[in-house]
């Protein structure tokens, strides 16, 4: 009986997040609405609980605001978020083409023969005045774009693309977007483009296509102009705030092993938290990609691969590459002092790793994550620290699994990155960041310790 009642739980939790993230994203939830419990309880058929976990997961999506003891609010539509969202699908979505138009086969060609054709379709009747289904038309439009890129052999580059997609397409059906012939030229342009192969055309055009969106929106003057982040008050000490710090932190540190079952009864007594706030937790934790969530089989840590590894490393620098040359341009006085802060703490941290004294191994690997965040920190675009960050925090972890500290090597690199970063030399800084990484990744690699630290349920 319990284990029908747990699979009941799973399959309405699942059900639920997806039928309110959909509302949400088809403006069905408007922008600040809240989202009181006792209503949404009734709308979806859900209890109290499943709903939390449904929206904690939304929030660590973009999705919706967690406001503390003032409980849950869907996410506004900013001016400055939607720019952002757009710079960065650009990056993301211009990447993964030129790999995918690389690597494409004929069946990825007819996938994006056939998905184009349904946009087609739909975009004649849009032109031809019918706005009823505007939300399939937006269906079929995120579904061709990601034909084009499905082929570009990276499942975290996908799933990045995807989760700022989605955050991209609500703002357009909330704004009910539609450009009309010029749009529909530039899908048919990409659609040629793909099957000749030729991606720099491809980039092009949909920079332009992404570009031309913003403003049209922008023109039409149904987004907010406050400004992207809200202020939100600093998350409560409470007990669910405490264990996902706890488990977060054990989980990044390498202490609770890739694979490892994560049974809620165990979990109860080592953590002092009820089954429900340790349900809340780790479908949080799964929404960063730490945990995974096995529907009736409960919980596990991530595990861990050389493929994920090296997919971590390529789209971390395609991030903070990006990121960095934003933040030389953008940065003043005092991103340069928060540079040298930061690189000042790390820098005598790895002069006593180099003397073998690795008690501190931890702060170590913090005060790594902070240099790297400071770095970017005068990028301008909380969407791209945001992303930047999830990717990051998930290539520590491998390092910190791996003990991977390089010697002399990485506070060598370290240091060109701060005197790249101050000297303002985006290119420089670049190149650096690539070899940093491709030694990281090779040491951890020649650890074995990737494919040996499995957990045991």
């Amino acid at each position: 009986m319990k284990d029908e009642r747990q699979t009941l739980l799973d399959t309405t939790g699942e059900s639920t997040y997806r039928a309110l993230r959909a509302d949400i994203i088809a403006g069905r939830e408007p922008p600040r609405a809240r989202l009181r419990l006792d209503r949404l309880r009734q709308s979806y058929g859900a209890s109290v609980t499943t709903l939390r976990e449904c929206l904690n997961r939304l929030a660590g999506e973009g999705f919706v605001l967690a406001e503390g003891q003032r409980g849950f609010a869907v996410a506004p539509v900013t001016q400055d978020e939607f720019r952002e969202l757009a710079s960065l699908r650009d990056v993301l979505e211009g990447h993964a083409l030129r790999q995918s138009f690389a690597r494409g086969d004929l069946e990825w060609e007819g996938r994006i023969v056939g998905a184009h054709h349904k946009l087609e379709m739909i975009e004649r009747e849009m032109l031809a005045g019918n706005r009823s289904r505007s939300e399939l038309w937006k269906r079929y439009d995120k579904e061709f774009h990601h034909a084009l890129i499905s082929a570009c052999a990276s499942e975290e580059l996908l799933a990045a693309h995807s989760g700022v997609f989605d955050r991209y397409l609500r703002y357009q059906i909330v704004a009910v977007i539609f450009r009309g012939e010029a749009a529909a030229d530039e899908h048919r342009a990409l659609l040629q483009a793909a099957l000749n192969r030729d991606a720099e055309t491809a980039a092009a055009i949909l920079t332009r296509h992404i570009t031309a969106c913003v403003e049209h929106t922008l023109a039409a003057g149904t987004l907010d102009p406050a400004p992207a982040t809200l202020a939100i008050a600093p998350e409560e000490d409470t007990v669910a705030a405490t264990v996902f710090r706890q488990l977060r932190g054990d989980i990044l540190s390498g202490r609770l092993a890739p694979g490892l079952k994560l049974r809620l009864e165990s979990l109860r007594v080592t953590c002092g938290a009820s089954v429900s706030t340790l349900r809340e937790v780790l479908n949080r934790l799964a929404t960063e990609g730490l945990v995974v969530a096995e529907g009736q089989r409960g919980f596990e840590v991530a595990p861990v691969s050389a493929a994920n590894l090296e997919d971590l490393a390529h789209l971390r620098h395609l991030l903070e590459s990006r990121a960095l040359a934003d933040s030389f341009r953008n940065g003043d006085v005092e991103w340069e002092s928060r540079v040298l802060a930061a690189w000042h703490k790390l820098a005598t941290m790895e002069a006593k790793m180099e003397t073998g004294d690795r008690s501190h191994i931890d702060i170590w690997k913090r005060y790594d994550l902070e240099f790297h965040q400071a770095l970017i920190s005068a990028c301008g675009s909380g969407s791209l620290s945001w992303l930047h960050s999830a990717v990051l925090n998930r290539y520590l972890r491998y390092q910190m699994i791996a003990l991977s500290f390089r010697s002399a090597v990485s506070a060598r690199e370290h240091r060109a990155l701060m005197d790249a970063a101050m000297c303002r030399d985006a290119a420089a800084a670049g190149a650096i960041l690539q070899e940093h990484l491709t030694g990281g990744v090779r040491h951890a690699l020649a650890s074995g310790a990737i494919t040996a630290r499995v957990g045991r349920g």
